[in-house]
């Protein structure tokens, strides 16, 4: 068994939850089984190590949401400020066109049709990184639904008993 040990020891900084829990699945279908039963026999500190590790990975998946929030909210800013400056730039061209009426009806017009483009540019980058930040999101939140039934799983593996009785629960540590 501590062949298997040597399976949890991380093998770098960057390990991430999924590799632990390839690590803490093969311990498990590498366990020595207890004859006549479905149980095997695991040592509890190789599991406490692997969870220990699997909370350790976790905030690199929320460090990773929260960037992909930080980047839709600098598109947010970076369409925000296109379109003042696209506003600023009809306001200023408008200002400029104002010396006859004719010209004034067409600097309003025009300065119209930039805001009218300005705001459409705006609502298309905002849906776009909305679409983007919903497409990330769902996957981080398949990844780690498969991450925690995964973790379920070999919890049940582990509290189920000699001849498939289940084990109290609260034996052993938790941290």
């Amino acid at each position: 068994m501590s062949d298997d040990r040597d399976d949890l020891e991380p093998e770098s900084e960057g390990m991430s939850i999924f590799d632990v829990l390839d690590r803490l699945e093969s311990l498990v279908t590498q366990s020595r089984r207890l004859p006549l039963t479905s149980s095997i026999v695991v040592g509890e500190e190789e599991i406490l190590e692997a969870l220990d590790q699997i909370r350790v990975s976790l905030p690199d998946e929320i460090r990773e949401a929260r960037m992909v929030l930080e980047t839709r909210d600098a598109r947010l800013r970076e369409a925000a400020e296109q379109s003042e400056q696209t506003v600023l730039a009809a306001q200023e061209r408008a200002d400029r066109l104002t010396d006859d009426h004719e010209v004034t009806r067409r600097a309003t017009a025009e300065a119209d049709r930039l805001l009218t483009e300005a705001r459409d540019r705006s609502r298309k980058m905002r849906r776009d990184t909305d679409d983007y930040i919903r497409d990330r999101m769902e996957k981080l939140e398949t990844e780690l639904a498969s991450a925690l039934a995964q973790v379920r799983r070999g919890l049940e593996t582990l509290e189920q008993g000699p001849e498939g009785e289940e084990k109290p629960k609260g034996r052993g540590r938790r941290r």
